[in-house]
């Protein structure tokens, strides 16, 4: 095996430390930490990856959601130390949601679960606790894969954006209930209309709502606009 310096190892290598905790196929769980989403768009805000800017304010107070084009998001897979870079500005980060679709090889669902938790992972890896787990599915016999890495109780992202017909309704709505079932203690973000069927202790955020900026139009959300329980919301929006 050729020498590489440290960058291309982590780069060609993905290291796992030996003592952390894997899934089937190798793919690394994500420890869950305590992450508080009570207050989404009334305190904290979702802050798109590709909006960590030099200019962009308040990261301390956003979450990173990733569900961007692969081209974009292998950007940073490519490159772990500027996604690095990136998310351990912010509150907490979701891991990347690299595609998968029911036309896939089982060994391109592997691939695309493996990224996802590895970027997670890489984060606490070196210290940054706050990782949210972006989870997708496709059909039933993909699930042990796309739910891999995953403990009960660990803070889940998920979208809707996809389901944009009826068989897409039913797809998402048969890997959604199996989620439940394999992690009834965790809390959800959905980034995306509520569909029927889904559950009302989730907290919804509207896409255009997501990219870091409506912090910026005013100082306080009113919680009545998101189907989410606010009553712990401080009144001043903290």
């Amino acid at each position: 095996m050729p020498i590489y310096c440290n960058e291309d190892y982590v780069k060609i290598m993905r290291p796992i430390p030996e003592n952390w905790p894997k899934d089937i196929e190798g793919i690394p769980f994500i420890k869950k930490s305590k992450i508080d989403i009570s207050n989404i768009n009334n305190g904290k805000w979702l802050i798109s990856i590709s909006n960590i800017t030099s200019t962009a304010k308040k990261l301390n107070r956003k979450i990173v959601q990733c569900f961007k084009y692969d081209n974009e998001l292998n950007r940073f897979y490519n490159n772990p130390y500027l996604c690095l870079e990136r998310m351990t500005k912010c509150y907490a980060a979701a891991t990347l949601d690299i595609s998968m679709h029911s036309e896939m090889q089982p060994a391109q669902i592997i691939d695309a679960t493996f990224k996802n938790r590895w970027s997670g992972a890489w984060l606490q890896m070196n210290g940054y606790e706050k990782v949210i787990v972006t989870v997708g599915w496709v059909t039933p016999d993909t699930y042990d894969i796309c739910f891999a890495g995953i403990e009960d109780g660990t803070t889940l992202m998920i979208s809707t954006l996809g389901a944009c017909n009826d068989e897409a309704k039913y797809d998402f709505l048969n890997g959604y209930k199996e989620m439940r079932r394999r992690f009834p203690n965790s809390q959800i973000i959905c980034v995306g209309n509520k569909i029927e069927g889904m559950d009302d202790d989730i907290c919804f955020v509207d896409y255009k709502q997501t990219f870091g900026n409506w912090d910026k139009k005013r100082s306080y959300w009113q919680p009545a606009l998101f189907n989410w329980d606010f009553s712990k919301v401080n009144k001043n929006g903290f």
